[in-house]
């Protein structure tokens, strides 16, 4: 699959933009670019998984579909390590849950669980997750070896998603610790890793939510966003579907093959977290203090002034 370089990105952006049928004279000129350039891009994002239809033979423009029922023909010919194949439902109750019955039944690593929405989508410590239509909602099937250094898979993912965003999209989607990522100081999207045994075996389920296109509820308004939101307008759901799945499988190589440097070093780049004073609630009480560093097991170092705190789990207030 050829990478989506910008100048496609752009021609994508600009044409998302107008919501409608643009010329090949205005995408030349505004964009600067020769006929065959501009063929050349949409080459490149018909093979991303982006839809861009003809328009009577005077220009283009770039469908937003409704639904991923076809995404796995994307998918099919990414040529990652991991194999991937995509289980499509229309409704579940949860992608994590129906993965699991798959992944008991015998389904090969690489099964990914895309689900048009979901009523008892949960995150972290079984809070409710709000999954209507318009979102991108998706749980991987792994199967580890061991469990050694798996909880970095967690803030791996987060990386991932906080990458594609901002290579599709040019946002600054920034990742959170523990499971976060955020565009300005608002949760975009949320992971959530269930590791589980079945029978001698590991099974890890990767579970991912990302508000799209969907519409927030009213109570989550000043904490939440969706990428609809911020950028103005809808966006196709399968390029960051596949942005995503190919980062999950660079940095899970590096997971199994012990190399947490290379997951540590980029989440250190792309977090929101370091460097800020925080609050972290955890299941043994409250720690306050700078946000300093993570170790090699993804542990949250805190400077709370008096000595330096590990947190392992629990959720994390930005202060400022």
């Amino acid at each position: 699959m050829q990478s989506l370089d910008r100048t496609a990105l752009n021609v994508a952006l600009y044409m998302l933009k107008k919501q409608s049928c643009v010329a090949v004279d205005e995408l030349m000129s505004v964009l600067g670019l020769g006929f065959n350039d501009l063929l050349n891009a949409i080459k490149v994002l018909r093979f991303a998984g982006f839809v861009v239809s003809e328009c009577g033979g005077k220009g283009y423009r770039v469908v937003v579909e409704d639904d991923l029922r076809h995404v796995h023909e994307v998918v099919g010919g990414l040529g990652t390590r991991i194999r991937y194949g995509v289980h499509y439902m229309e409704q579940c109750s949860t992608t994590q849950d129906v993965a699991m019955d798959l992944a008991v039944r015998g389904a090969p690593e690489g099964t990914v669980v895309v689900c048009e929405e979901m009523w008892g989508g949960r995150g972290r410590m079984g809070r409710k997750w709000y999954a209507p239509r318009g979102g991108l909602w998706f749980t991987l099937i792994l199967r580890p070896r061991s469990l050694s250094k798996l909880n970095l898979l967690t803030l791996a993912t987060g990386v991932s998603i906080a990458k594609a965003l901002n290579h599709l999209f040019n946002v600054d989607a920034r990742v959170k610790w523990p499971n976060d990522v955020v565009i300005g100081g608002k949760k975009v999207s949320g992971t959530l890793l269930e590791v589980k045994h079945v029978g001698e075996e590991l099974v890890a389920l990767l579970g991912v939510g990302i508000n799209v296109n969907n519409d927030l509820p009213l109570e989550l308004e000043g904490y939440a966003t969706s990428l609809k939101e911020v950028l103005g307008f809808s966006v196709p759901r399968t390029p960051i579907f596949v942005e995503i799945l190919k980062g999950v499988d660079y940095y899970y190589s590096a997971i199994v093959e012990g190399d947490a440097r290379r997951v540590i070093g980029d989440w250190r780049l792309w977090s929101s977290t370091l460097g800020k004073y925080v609050r972290a609630v955890t299941a043994s009480g409250v720690v306050e203090g700078r946000a300093v560093d993570v170790d090699e097991s993804g542990a949250l170092l805190i400077d709370t002034g008096s000595g330096v705190v590990r947190v392992v789990e629990g959720d994390i207030i930005h202060l400022r």
